[in-house]
């Protein structure tokens, strides 16, 4: 009898057991049946979790990047003002070699926390300028020995009206324009979303940039081949009367423009205060080196007409090419030597860009 019921309570068992089984396999069907339409729904109703455990989003981690690599007010402020210094070594090294290494400096700087290609673009470009116009100061000095008295004597006349420290507040004043200069970067930089003007914009750097390279550039050989005193009057020059001044009004005002640009759509409340700072720094950047260019340009002006009045088609191509944005020139006395520095401290421009 206890027999007959243990083989009754085995069979029972067998029979759950087989029950199990078929439920289980009936669960696995079923799951596989809704997998294909799992795969097409998002992953994250697929791959539900709580929110700690969530992967950052893709927006939190470029605003990490960004706060980790975008550089510093002061770091900014180093970069752009530190090289002004080398105008306590050589009065014209302040304004031409400080010049273009504070802009390659601060492009670079700010180069790996651009978040956009117009950022990078936009920093990028200060970089080239800076590079291009250091290497071309040094062709100047180390091949035309006419640059090299130019040069020796600004110095001279330096030394004359006082020893070096008595260049600081001239020589902080340009650290400040460089800085001025450089601001637009840190609007444009940690930008998420610049608008389409500030790439339009940025193109008009690239422009600015490639008219004064050319025009440098062409000058360079036309002198080297028909002497320092030659009148240059073709390439770039057929329409602009000096494409390197007004390249780089070009290019800074873009920059400028470009920064307040992006400025306008891209900060909430909690930048707007430092987006401010950085705005008044390119505005008082970009009317800083207008004024520079424009005085220079006017300076030029007047050297090329008492130097080259009478000379074959000089006339023709004053009417036909476009001087830029200059100064009205019954404001300006005549600018002494021929080395062409102008009325600031008689420093600027570097004697290199203002033949």
């Amino acid at each position: 009898r206890q027999s007959l019921e243990a083989r009754k309570v085995w069979s029972q068992l067998r029979a759950s057991r087989r029950t199990m089984t078929i439920a289980r396999l009936a669960i696995l069907l079923l799951a596989a049946s809704f997998m294909p339409t799992a795969a097409l729904l998002p992953p994250r109703i697929v791959m539900a979790a709580p929110s700690s455990l969530r992967p950052p989003r893709l927006a939190t981690l470029r605003r990490a990047r960004v706060q980790m690599l975008s550089p510093s007010a002061g770091s900014l402020a180093a970069a752009s003002m530190l090289p002004a210094l080398l105008g306590f070594w050589k009065s014209e090294y302040g304004v031409s070699y400080a010049y273009g290494t504070a802009t390659f400096l601060s492009g670079i700087l700010v180069l790996p926390s651009a978040t956009t290609r117009i950022a990078t673009a936009h920093a990028a470009c200060l970089a080239l300028y800076g590079l291009r116009l250091n290497a071309f100061l040094l062709y100047r000095e180390l091949s035309i020995a006419r640059f090299r008295e130019f040069r020796d004597k600004i110095e001279a006349r330096a030394l004359e009206k006082g020893g070096r420290l008595s260049r600081a507040p001239f020589i902080a004043s340009c650290g400040l324009l460089y800085l001025g200069l450089a601001a637009p970067l840190m609007l444009t930089a940690p930008a998420s979303a610049p608008p389409a003007l500030a790439g339009a914009l940025v193109c008009l750097m690239y422009a600015g940039w490639l008219t004064a390279a050319a025009g440098d550039a062409w000058k360079s050989v036309v002198k080297a081949r028909k002497g320092e005193d030659a009148l240059v009057t073709g390439g770039p020059f057929r329409h602009l009367r000096h494409p390197n001044f007004s390249g780089e009004m070009l290019l800074w005002g873009a920059s400028a423009a470009a920064g307040a640009a992006t400025a306008a759509t891209n900060f909430d409340g909690r930048g707007v205060l430092a987006a401010c700072g950085w705005l008044s720094l390119s505005a008082l950047g970009w009317a800083g080196i207008s004024f520079v260019l424009a005085q220079a340009a006017t300076s030029l002006e007047k050297r090329q007409a008492q130097k080259y009045a009478g000379t074959p088609g000089f006339t023709e191509w004053r009417r036909g090419a476009w001087p830029g944005i200059t100064l009205p020139q019954k404001q300006w006395p005549a600018v002494g030597g021929s080395a062409g520095p102008h009325r600031m401290a008689g420093r600027w421009p570097p004697p290199s860009r203002a033949r």
